[in-house]
């Protein structure tokens, strides 16, 4: 698939301070961390699993992942070089287990039902075509299979930068070092995602939305919560099994 001007622009952003940035920033605020927890909960994956990360970033969510579980086997996929360059250092004591790889979301280079598990986290708000990546990521979700995946709601607004500094705030306590650097890193966050509020607006879902579309590919059982950092829907279900059967793997 051919890029655009304005989809060369984005992956030059990424790959030259939105990544390079990131884990100095925005994942180490509380509320992000206690996110990817959540996520990684949510997936439920067991023993010696397969698992997508589409759209990985810099890596975190391999990090969560293998705290629940060390022996997943995990594909990983971004097309940003530099986040894939942290997320290999992170995945690094893995390696054996970790496959990552330049790739768009939008046309997975995977066969149908490769995954028992499908984690897409903050990746919809930035493809040109959602549902095309929506179909993509089912696709490659064994029958069974559980993901999870967030939806723009369409809250990313002129208070998200507000939202970005109020996680940051310090309990009584603390030294004035600390309360510092806290604020120096929670400050760089949202000066981090300015550029981002200037983008195209991606397409808003409301959950009645979600569940409608997920389940005109075959989802069932999804549940749809708020991301407390992105303000993003997360939804999180299962691929029907054939036959009309559910029940995660």
């Amino acid at each position: 698939m051919a890029m655009s001007l304005r989809q060369r622009l984005a992956r030059a952003y990424f790959n030259a301070v939105y990544n390079p940035l990131y884990d100095a920033s925005t994942a180490r605020l509380a509320r992000y961390r206690e996110t990817q927890a959540r996520l990684a909960e949510r997936l439920a994956a067991g023993p010696g699993q397969r698992v997508l990360c589409a759209g990985l970033g810099t890596g975190n969510e391999l990090v969560q992942l293998r705290a629940r579980e060390p022996s997943l086997r995990i594909a990983g996929i971004d097309l940003s070089r530099a986040a894939l360059a942290r997320a290999r250092d992170k995945s690094s004591a893995n390696a054996s287990t970790t496959s990552l790889a330049l790739m768009d979301v939008q046309s997975l280079g995977f066969r149908d039902s490769s995954f028992e598990r499908v984690l897409c986290y903050h990746v919809l708000d930035f493809v040109e075509e959602p549902s095309r990546t929506l179909g993509e990521l089912l696709r490659v979700l064994a029958p069974g299979g559980r993901f999870v995946i967030s939806f723009p709601s369409g809250s990313e607004d002129a208070g998200f930068g507000a939202g970005l500094l109020s996680h940051g705030f310090i309990a009584p306590g603390q030294s004035l070092r600390v309360r510092l650097s806290r604020l120096a890193r929670t400050m760089l966050a949202g000066c981090i995602y300015l550029p981002l509020t200037l983008r195209r607006r991606p397409i808003a879902y409301s959950a009645e939305d979600v569940i409608s579309q997920l389940g005109s590919l075959g989802a069932v059982e999804t549940a749809v919560e708020t991301d407390g950092i992105y303000r993003d829907h997360i939804a999180s279900g299962i691929r029907e099994r054939k036959g009309g059967t559910s029940g995660a793997a």
